[in-house]
């Protein structure tokens, strides 16, 4: 799928003191037992063909469809416009799964370029095969601690097998933010998709580090590559991206920075003088929002704790028809 590490601009310091957190956000369940999850009933989560994922892709705005910068815009709206269509025809299924195969072929027969010309971040989660679980169901939030309730809230699992042979994480270089930045993704990556009114935003992430290059890189030199934990992204009338996000420096310290993105994909740290309406999305993005949410599927469980790559490179075994289309 490629994931996109977040434009990080306008440091400030946010010192939070935590007692009691979590020193990560991957739940305690990753060290039971493997047959646990099984043992319980653990159905595979449906997998969407790779005409679904078209249809889904088709119903995008006018913003590029090969800039890194664009790729959050681009994939969150994907998985929303699939779970729709999954709520739709089957009312009471609550997952669906995504081969990294069928992704990458929708997307570059969407954007109809070559291989070469994809965007580092889909090439890279191609060329590592990431799969997705997608969960849509009631069970992903178990209530709200502070803002509106959100339209829908997904918890996606993305990640690739486990085994000898492959790297457990991947860099790719992200040459059109502001600063330039280094992504780096671990096999598994975790995060929550709050849908609401006037943005998206995604939470409680893990598996995602970032660096920045440049004027900045004397500082994330000394801190090593902070850990992505929070994105928030707003769309304008005329797809400019609004993009907030935060990282996590030291334990008990986070930063956030503000990213303006051209709908072709260029990043800036400020927005042009005569958009005022950028502005006012910025603040919208940092109002708060707090949300409690349940744990892990089975099925989730088993994607993280994948050993054996399947024949047809499956995270999740038997999903789908290694033919199906």
């Amino acid at each position: 799928m490629g994931v996109q590490g977040g434009l990080l601009f306008s440091w400030e310091i946010d010192v939070t003191v935590c007692s009691g957190c979590s020193a990560g956000l991957l739940p305690l369940v990753l060290w039971l037992p493997v047959g646990t999850a099984e043992a319980q009933g653990c159905e595979a989560a449906p997998r969407v063909s790779r005409q679904e994922i078209r249809e889904a892709m088709h119903g995008h705005g006018p913003y590029s469809l090969t800039s890194t910068t664009t790729s959050m815009l681009f994939g969150s709206r994907t998985l929303l416009a699939l779970v729709r269509q999954r709520r739709r025809a089957a009312p009471g299924s609550t997952q669906l799964f995504i081969n990294h195969a069928d992704w990458f072929a929708a997307h570059r027969e969407t954007a109809g370029v070559a291989y070469e010309a994809m965007s580092e971040a889909a090439r890279a989660g191609f060329e590592h095969r990431q799969d997705v679980l997608v969960d849509y169901g009631p069970a992903v939030v178990r209530g709200i601690t502070e803002g509106p309730a959100p339209l829908t809230a997904i918890d996606v699992t993305i990640a690739w097998s486990d085994s000898a042979d492959v790297p457990g994480s991947f860099r790719y270089h992200d040459t059109l933010s502001v600063p330039k930045v280094d992504v780096f993704n671990q096999r598994v990556i975790r995060f929550r998709m709050l849908e609401f009114d006037s943005a998206l935003v995604f939470d409680g992430v893990s598996g995602i580090s970032v660096r920045p290059l440049g004027f900045l890189s004397a500082l994330f030199g000394v801190l090593g590559n902070p850990d992505l934990k929070e994105t928030r992204l707003a769309i304008s009338h005329d797809y400019w991206q609004v993009v907030r996000g935060r990282v996590k420096v030291l334990p008990g310290i986070s930063k956030t920075g503000t990213a303006f993105i051209e709908p072709g994909g260029q990043g800036h740290e400020d927005p042009p003088d005569d958009r005022p309406d950028l502005q006012e999305l910025a603040q919208r993005l940092r109002q708060p929002v707090e949300v409690r949410y349940g744990s892990p599927s089975c099925q989730a469980q088993r994607m993280m704790r994948s050993t054996h790559p399947p024949a047809c490179g499956h995270v999740m075994g038997e999903v789908g028809g290694c033919a199906r289309r």
